[in-house]
């Protein structure tokens, strides 16, 4: 799997410090021009469906649960891996001294028929709801949003949108 990009949150982030790891896995769907995007109602910005694993999950199940939940779409078996992220960012619970997740990207295809979304008490309070969007649109919408800490996967899922649009232009 290829390595997309590296982001450093902060500037100043100290990486010899404790570091708290998560390992995250994201899906990339896309029906003719469209993609399928989870959109906030509380900040309005564009993110691809997924998180983290669950015990004894393996990256192709979470993938699946993760897409399922966050969109009610069910991914069919062929799961190809695009690419992966790499985030450092100061641990906001102070507990570690860096927050360092990876995020791998898989492109998936889904069944035409959605089922009911299942969101976790953080999603909904966020107010995720599924859309079928084009990357222009999502990647527009997404740079007229203030970069914030409470949503810092608006950096990371706008580079590989903006990636996606250029290898299909």
């Amino acid at each position: 799997m290829k390595h997309l990009t590296t982001i450093y949150r902060q500037k100043d982030i100290l990486l010899n410090g404790t570091i708290l790891f998560r390992k995250a896995y994201r899906s990339i769907v896309f029906k003719e021009n469209l993609v399928l995007l989870i959109k906030s109602k509380k900040y309005g910005e564009f993110k691809f469906p997924g998180g983290g694993k669950e015990l004894n999950e393996v990256a192709f199940d979470v993938v699946k649960r993760e897409t399922l939940e966050e969109t009610g779409y069910l991914i069919k078996t062929k799961i190809i891996p695009f690419g992966w992220t790499l985030e450092y960012a100061k641990d906001f619970e102070g507990i570690f001294d860096v927050f360092m997740q990876e995020s791998r990207y898989y492109l998936c295809q889904v069944y035409p028929v959605p089922r009911p979304i299942q969101l976790s008490s953080y999603e909904i309070e966020y107010g995720y709801t599924p859309y079928w969007v084009s990357l222009e649109d999502a990647i527009k919408n997404n740079e007229t949003i203030l970069s914030n800490d409470l949503i810092p996967w608006k950096e990371r899922d706008t580079f590989v949108m903006k990636l996606l649009l250029e290898m299909r232009n």
